[in-house]
């Protein structure tokens, strides 16, 4: 008899900040995009991309709200905070995650808002793929030239932080010190970065 084991493919993405904390207050919430869906990565032996709506599973039926926010997924220590909300568009997974009280969590995301700790990365486990094979004649690594797999369907399990994203389609458009109103629809996160683009200006 054959034991079939899971398994746990792991995901990263660029990171990138666009707000701070007030002054005197310690960081209590991320936002911002955990996934990018219809963007290619290199991972070695393949290639990879999630389509859209991928994550609607994990994501929609609750029990996605409070997966860990972890540190370079290391599931030996403690979560530094967990997931609140989530949000998915043909664009990308979007997130709030709530930092908890402890001392890593205040100094990663005072290295994400320094810059310094630019990235996102996800755990998951594969569900449906699509796979795309090349001919003996036309695989080449070398020359970027390999398999693809698109997955449409995959159980989130956890999203961390890391200096070291493989992927660069994601923005985290906050960090912030306070809990904000919840607005309804799917402008919340969006309606954010552009209040914030006028302020830079």
């Amino acid at each position: 008899m054959s034991v079939q084991i899971p398994e746990r493919r792991v995901f990263e993405t660029a990171l990138q900040l666009r707000d701070t904390q007030l002054i005197g207050k310690p960081f209590k919430f991320l936002e911002g995009r955990a996934v990018p869906f219809g963007e290619w990565a290199d991972i070695g032996a393949f290639l990879e991309q999630h389509a859209a709506g991928s994550f609607d599973q994990t994501t929609r039926a609750g029990s996605g709200q409070r997966l860990p926010l972890l540190l370079f997924h290391n599931n030996q220590r403690w979560p530094i905070g967990h997931a609140e909300q989530w949000r998915s568009d043909d664009a990308g997974l979007n997130g709030v995650w709530r930092l908890n009280d402890l001392p890593e969590a205040l100094q990663a995301a005072t290295l994400a808002n320094a810059g310094d700790l630019n990235g996102m990365s996800i755990g998951f486990q594969p569900v449906k793929s699509e796979w795309d094979y090349l001919s003996d004649e036309e695989w080449n690594p070398d020359t970027g030239h390999k398999d693809r797999v698109t997955r449409t369907e995959s159980r989130l399990l956890e999203v961390s932080l890391t200096p070291t994203p493989a992927f660069a389609g994601a923005e985290v458009a906050l960090v912030r010190t306070s809990e904000r109103p919840r607005v309804r629809g799917h402008t919340r996160l969006d309606g954010w970065v552009r209040e914030l683009s006028k302020l830079k200006r």
